[in-house]
């Protein structure tokens, strides 16, 4: 799985990268965005810490699915699903 690996972080892909070297890159990352004074190469880390966002909110939900593998039914409202409660 290393050169499947390397291949991954070589076309930009995230998925190999451990939760902790994640958030380290996307502060290094976010940090050089901060300080940036170039339109164009801001622009650019911007695009690059959203990559980072979608990935760390796709383990987010993974783990979340992992955790509740069978979630609660929908509540429904005494008079059907969006009228109000005030009668």
């Amino acid at each position: 799985m290393g050169i499947i690996d390397s291949i991954s972080r070589a076309l930009g892909g995230l998925g190999s990268l451990s939760a902790g070297e994640l958030e380290d890159q996307r502060e290094a990352l976010r940090l050089r965005y901060v300080s940036s004074g170039d339109v164009g190469e801001a622009s650019k880390l911007y695009n690059d810490l959203h990559r980072y966002d979608a990935e760390m909110t796709r383990r987010a939900n993974e783990a979340y699915a992992r955790e509740n593998p069978n979630p609660p039914e929908p509540r429904h409202r005494e008079h059907g699903w969006y009228l109000e409660n005030d009668d």
